[in-house]
């Protein structure tokens, strides 16, 4: 945190209730995250974190109603990798996610990995790409959907390895996992968190990770990169933001206590027995990281022609 940020910490003190808007259902990865960060939250603040799902478009709906509330401290939310792509994937978008938003600080990522039917002939990351090249077109891979971190990842691989695969979006990660284990598919993306059970009792084989290094709960799995696919960095992220305008003194009392929560290893490390890294970084350092997820996908999203249809 900046001299400055740091200097101002003490110097907001909330009296009323903040609000938490999850722009997810209950139940999901945005979710757990606000309901384990909450009651700890409230406590450094002195007031009551009140969370509330505000589902709809997406996450659109959600996220508008976080950067249109008033600027005042009282109002934060929670946002995933898709507060970035969506600019560049949903037709008038209802907020700009570089200048619309205060960031707070990015709470988590996780590496996307691709997991394959036990049985399937590629061993490896190095056979899978043997084949593609070989039988262009024929092969298979799922998504948790169009526009979700799974697709980007196939897609940047497709890219980078100069090969071509088919796109198969699910309606969710569980329903391509089951896919997968039942031989349906060959092979999909998502997330280390979601397939890890999967993946200890043998019901499908990991060939690679997205992350820039190995994963700590699958260290055996080489990164895409060590396979000489480059350009395919692909996280699933969270991130707390606020309504753009809100004043220093907030921001740096709620990214000081944030930051004091997401250290606490309660919360830390029942997340990185997910796969999950907690990264609570600076206010400036997330705009910034917001801001070049913006134009990554942008490039990403273009050159693979990508939609949500």
């Amino acid at each position: 945190m900046g001299v400055s940020y740091a200097a101002m910490a003490d110097e907001w003190v909330p009296d009323k209730p903040i609000k938490l808007i999850v722009p997810y259902p209950a139940g999901g990865t945005s979710d757990m995250i606000a309901r384990l960060i909450a009651p700890d939250l409230g406590a450094a603040l002195g007031q009551p974190i009140v969370v509330e799902n505000k589902t709809g478009g997406g996450g659109v709906s959600g996220t508008e109603a976080i950067i249109g509330a008033d600027a005042n401290g009282y109002t934060i939310g929670i946002v995933a990798s898709s507060f970035a792509s969506s600019v560049h994937l949903v037709p008038n978008l209802p907020f700009d996610p570089i200048n619309d938003a205060q960031p707070l600080t990015m709470v988590t990522r996780v590496g996307v990995a691709l997991i394959a039917n036990p049985d399937f002939e590629a061993k490896t990351i190095g056979d899978l790409l043997a084949m593609a090249k070989a039988e262009p077109g024929t092969l298979a891979y799922g998504s948790a959907g169009n526009g979700l971190s799974g697709h980007f990842a196939g897609e940047a691989m497709k890219l980078s390895a100069g090969i071509d695969l088919i796109h198969v979006p699910y309606r969710g990660g569980a329903p391509g996992l089951n896919d997968v284990i039942a031989g349906q598919i060959p092979m999909m993306f998502n997330v280390i968190s979601s397939v890890l059970t999967s993946v200890q009792a043998g019901k499908v084989r990991p060939l690679a990770v997205t992350s820039a290094t190995r994963s700590a709960v699958m260290p055996d799995v080489p990164t895409l990169a060590e396979a000489g696919i480059l350009d395919a960095e692909i996280y699933e992220w969270y991130g707390l933001i606020a309504p753009a305008g809100l004043p220093s003194e907030a921001t740096a009392r709620l990214h000081a206590e944030l930051v004091k929560v997401l250290q606490k290893p309660e919360f830390s490390d029942r997340l990185a027995d997910l796969g999950i890294e907690v990264v609570a970084n600076a206010p400036e350092e997330f705009g910034a990281f917001i801001a070049s997820e913006v134009d990554r996908f942008g490039a990403l999203i273009k050159s693979a022609n990508i939609t949500l249809e």
